[in-house]
């Protein structure tokens, strides 16, 4: 069994910006955007403490992973930048991610957490919906999504 294990981290450690280009790689790539100009980027900005965390994620000691929660002064937080490594994939990395980031935004106080995504990465979906997530309207302005997801936090 392997060894998952999460930790915060600063958006430009040269982890996070290896890990990142893949992602953007990933889930940007069918949009036909200038790649280059989000790796250059880098996660957002707001990921950082007070406001949002961003966590790497290390399987037996790798990395494998990244997720961020933002707006955790407000009652709805938003999930941002969740990626698992393809070689990575299926052995539950994901979900304890989601998890995390959730209790995260639970401890400091919020109602709900809401994420944004593209219908063609169906993994993703999947594993929002499995995790208790609904489908909502829109609620941001980001043109790389086309499909928005709240799911309410226990009081």
């Amino acid at each position: 069994m392997s060894e998952i294990s999460l930790e915060p981290v600063a958006r430009d450690d040269p982890k996070v910006r290896a890990l990142y280009e893949v992602f953007i790689r990933e889930a940007d790539g069918p949009l036909g955007i200038d790649l280059e100009a989000e790796f250059a980027a880098g996660p957002p900005v707001d990921l950082t403490p007070p406001g949002g965390v961003l966590l790497l994620v290390r399987v037996d000691g790798e990395p494998a992973g990244l997720g961020g929660i933002r707006h955790l002064d407000t009652d709805v937080a938003e999930v941002k930048t969740m990626f698992v490594s393809r070689s990575r994939r299926g052995l539950g990395v994901g979900r304890r991610l989601l998890a995390e980031l959730e209790g995260i935004a639970a401890a400091h106080g919020c109602q709900a957490v809401r994420l944004d995504t593209s219908d063609y990465l169906t993994p993703a979906i999947g594993l929002y919906r499995s995790a208790g997530y609904r489908e909502v309207p829109h609620y941001n302005e980001n043109p790389k999504a086309n499909v928005w997801f709240e799911r309410r936090l226990r009081s």
